[in-house]
């Protein structure tokens, strides 16, 4: 059984333009939590205990986020990672907290639980493996900008990042279980034509060594790498939940229409129209009379009186417009 995980969160998030100016990508909400929290949370309730979390030297609050919101039987640790130079030199920084078996998940890709248990029992299954990777169906044009693999039957064979011909339809995506041998692999890996010391080198060159990497695949992934990334994540879950999550006093004459989550101190005027798809985080403003559909209006962000907002988001600094969510 698998019970320690990393979680590789040292990214800002520079793709995300505005939205992670005041805090990092970990940082960034998902219905009522940082992104990193249901990450966390999605192995916990497979059953991991223990996790260590790489941050940056701005972990924009996650720290004291965890301390507030402590998950009962779940041991959180922290490493710094001071400059990004890679997803191996996160891991290195890691490794001398784990005693065993792991898994290794980025903090922008969510899964399902179900998906993360039948990840720890593949690797179990197979004693010999190295690795048990995840792979999505993907697009040529999706694999250039994950990690493609070749295949053999129940077995991967090739693993190349960003590969320019991508081997087969599937793309690895970063929700590994590895054993704890990988780490050995870790200091031999040359930092590649991207400028970064990566995971995916240290696979293959197991691979190249005769060392068996196993997978599982999964067709469901929510990933958060630009602004419009962050309104579908929130929008697949509200739909996932369908119904509305109202956390506060509105007055009486607002008409919510699900799914719909308003955090704890909100402010929301009379007669506004809320919904669907929206999330107020915390300290949005919406004003009277005002429309918001397809949206997320973040801390700091204000709708003005009698203002239509759909298909936006908006926070203190921004105001960002992406495509409306596609109607199910």
């Amino acid at each position: 059984m698998i019970e320690q995980a990393v979680i590789l969160a040292a990214g800002r998030g520079t793709r995300l333009g505005p939205l992670t100016q005041d805090r990092p990508k970990s940082m960034l909400p998902v219905l009522g939590q940082p992104i990193a929290a249901h990450v966390l949370g999605t192995m916990a309730d497979a059953g991991v205990r223990r996790f260590v979390i790489v941050v940056g030297p701005d972990d924009g609050g996650m720290r004291a986020y965890f301390e507030r919101a402590a998950l009962p039987g779940v041991d959180i640790r922290f490493a710094v990672q001071e400059r990004a130079t890679g997803t191996v030199d996160a891991l290195t920084l890691a490794a001398p907290q784990l005693d065993g078996p792991f898994l290794l998940s980025s903090v922008d890709n969510l899964t399902s639980a179900a998906h993360v248990r039948r990840l720890i029992a593949r690797y179990a299954a197979d004693p010999d493996a190295i690795a048990t990777l995840s792979l999505l169906p993907a697009t040529p044009e999706q694999i250039r900008r994950s990690a493609g693999v070749a295949l053999d039957g129940d077995w991967i064979t090739v693993i190349e990042e960003k590969p320019e011909q991508p081997p087969s339809p599937w793309a690895a995506i970063m929700i590994y279980a590895f054993s704890h041998d990988y780490l050995g692999y870790l200091a031999r890996v040359p930092i590649s034509s991207r400028g970064e010391r990566e995971i995916v080198s240290g696979i293959q060159a197991a691979l190249a060594e005769g060392r068996r990497v196993s997978y599982v695949s999964t067709d469901r992934r929510l990933h958060l790498t630009r602004e419009r990334d962050l309104l579908e994540i929130n929008v697949a879950l509200l739909r996932e939940k369908g119904a509305l999550r109202v956390h506060g006093d509105l007055p009486g004459s607002v008409q919510l229409l699900a799914p719909a989550r308003i955090d704890p101190e909100v402010s929301v005027g009379a007669g506004a129209r809320i919904g669907p798809n929206v999330y107020l985080e915390s300290g949005a403003v919406v004003g009277a009379g005002a429309s918001v559909a397809n949206s997320l209006i973040l801390a700091g962000g204000v709708v003005a009186p009698g203002e239509t907002c759909d298909g936006m988001i908006v926070d203190a600094r921004a105001r960002v417009a992406v495509a409306a969510p596609e109607t199910e």
